[in-house]
């Protein structure tokens, strides 16, 4: 994650303007409050600057992550844990106690390994055990060391006389890993008997998990799909006109309006399909659809972007009691440039649907300047909810769509005949550009990869290198890289492929009619998250070929999106 600029005194601003309930009386442009070292307050004078101190539960918090990194002894890895567990009656610092409770267990895998070095086997079994269990199923195998498995190892053949308990746990880990880790090859060495295909991780899974529930508007959108596929466009016509006055609030209405678009065109009515396709870029300027109705009508929506900076009128904002917590220690953090300190102090702001539309933009520049990108996404989305009228600006394009790892990407990319905005449009899908998130089905990094996926295209790799972002560029990179070639450079199949797997993209294409373009194959895509995954990147893509400057491909050419070997 990448940390804070040098100077921060913008920071300190939005803090003593917006958080404090300080009103400028006007209109003052965003950039402004964020450049300014000091605000006025209610009787005209500066505010002072806060004096930068290192605060004491981040300075637990920065101590225990180094010491999860290096060599302790137990009676020093003990003394920090116990420093944690009081850390709950001494700090009340609810946004970092579950940081703390991972560190925690973290700590006690590498005592278990300290306790198997001193051949006490009772204590390194149990420490092992409590260490697997508190991180859970798919968090353990990044703290988990080769050391790790020495020591167990070690444990299980003391003697000469093989423990069974100890075989037990060997099995346990062993399988959490794909056969050719490197963290555990001295356990299978052990040769224990074969247990059953248990992995924590879900070798299958080569992205984030499903949950395919539908509402009751993605059923009733359906009908409208399946008869568009079907060329019924009398059914379509009328699905949509019921569906956007059943629905009005839907999401998928600009979907909805947008097929309903191409019917109308196909059937000759270019007047009526015109205003829709307009409607749609007025409404939702950055989204997919107004990217295919820009394209439709021949209009450039760089030509949309106005230039101008946000205006905002600051005025109190009433805070929750931890809020304003929240605040007090972020001053600090700030200061200090901890990004990562500060993404936990601003999970405190989750009443988003309470806050004005010019607090939300502060907390968004915010969280962006502070590496907290996924914050900035959630803050934004409140906005396009409330249909913020302000999205198509250049400021905007600048939060919404960062361009962090570039050069990482640029490197590796480049290497594999990929387009670097391509695979940047994925990381900010995939992870918001966190290099240590995990996703709930075990994928990890930047490119949010699974372990067995990982394996397979780097035999040599350490999992826990997975949260370096060159190591996770290189190969999330190369596996992309694989996907592109099997599907002949056509970035939709792949970024499905990616999202859901190659074996059912392979069902989907033998499911599909063979007339279909890839843009109704995209819409033909039967997992909600997969067919938003692959628009949502074309989109990011898009944005960052017009923040950049490049010349502007259009998502109906997709095969463009790679370049030849």
């Amino acid at each position: 994650m990448l940390g804070f600029r040098s100077q921060t005194p913008w920071i300190v601003a939005c803090f003593s303007l917006v958080f404090c309930g300080i009103s400028h009386g006007k209109p003052i442009p965003l950039i402004e409050v964020l450049d300014t070292p000091g605000v006025p307050t209610k009787k005209g004078k500066k505010s002072k600057k806060p004096t930068p101190k290192l605060i004491e539960e981040y300075r637990l918090f920065g101590r225990a992550r180094e010491a999860v990194e290096r060599k302790g002894t137990v009676g020093s890895i003990e003394g920090l844990q116990k420093e944690l567990l009081l850390s709950r009656l001494k700090f009340e610092n609810r946004p970092i106690e579950k940081e703390f409770d991972e560190l925690f267990y973290a700590l006690e895998l590498k005592k278990g390994a300290q306790y198997a070095k001193q051949k006490n086997s009772s204590a390194a079994m149990s420490s092992f055990q409590r260490g697997l269990s508190g991180l859970g199923a798919f968090k353990w195998p990044y703290y988990w060391r080769t050391e790790f498995s020495e020591g167990l190892a070690k444990l299980c053949e003391k003697g000469g006389v093989r423990d069974e308990a100890c075989l037990a746990l060997a099995r346990r880990v062993s399988d959490a890993f794909p056969k050719a880790a490197n963290e555990t090859k001295v356990l299978r060495d052990l040769n224990p008997p074969e247990s059953q295909p248990v992995t924590d991780f879900g070798a299958e899974r080569l992205s984030q998990s499903y949950s395919e529930k539908l509402e009751k508007d993605e059923e009733a959108f359906r009908e409208i799909l399946d008869s568009y596929l079907k060329g019924l466009h009398t059914d379509v016509i009328r699905g949509v006109r019921d569906f956007t006055e059943n629905f009005a609030r839907s999401s998928l209405r600009f979907r909805a309006n947008f097929l309903l678009a191409e019917v109308l065109e196909r059937e000759g009515n270019k007047k009526d399909a015109e205003s829709i396709y307009r409607g749609i870029i007025d409404q939702v300027p950055l989204s997919y659809y107004s990217i295919l109705s820009s394209e439709r009508l021949g209009i450039d929506l760089r030509t949309k972007i106005l230039d101008e900076p946000f205006m905002v009128d600051l005025e109190p904002q009433v805070l929750s009691g931890a809020e304003q917590a929240s605040l007090e220690r972020a001053r600090d953090l700030v200061k200090l440039g901890n990004a990562d300190a500060l993404g936990i102090e601003l999970e405190n702001f989750s009443r988003i649907r309470n806050y004005s539309n010019d607090f939300l933009l502060a907390l968004m520049k915010l969280a962006s300047e502070g590496g907290q990108d996924l914050l900035t996404f959630r803050y934004a989305n409140e906005l396009i909810q409330r249909k913020f009228p302000k999205l198509a600006q250049r400021e905007m394009l600048g939060l919404l769509f960062p361009d962090r790892y570039l050069t990482e990407i640029q490197v590796e990319a480049v290497r594999a005949h990929l387009d670097p905005l391509l695979v940047l449009g994925l990381i900010k899908q995939e992870s918001g550009f966190r290099a240590n998130v995990i996703s709930s089905s075990g994928a990890l990094g930047l490119m949010q990869l699974m372990p067995f996926t990982a394996i397979d295209v780097m035999s040599d790799l350490k999992l826990f290198t997975l949260k370096d972002p060159e190591v996770n560029i290189a190969v999330g990179v190369r596996y992309f890289q694989t996907l592109m070639d099997k599907y002949e450079g056509n970035p939709a199949y792949a970024l499905a492929a990616y999202n859901a797997g190659p074996h059912r993209v392979t069902k989907w294409r033998k499911e599909g009619v063979p007339s279909w373009t890839t843009l109704e194959w995209i819409e033909a895509i039967p997992f909600k998250e997969t067919r938003d995954y692959v628009t949502s990147i074309l989109r990011n893509r898009y944005w960052y070929q017009v923040q950049k400057g490049v010349p502007v491909l259009k998502i109906s050419e997709l095969k463009g999106l790679t370049t030849p070997p």
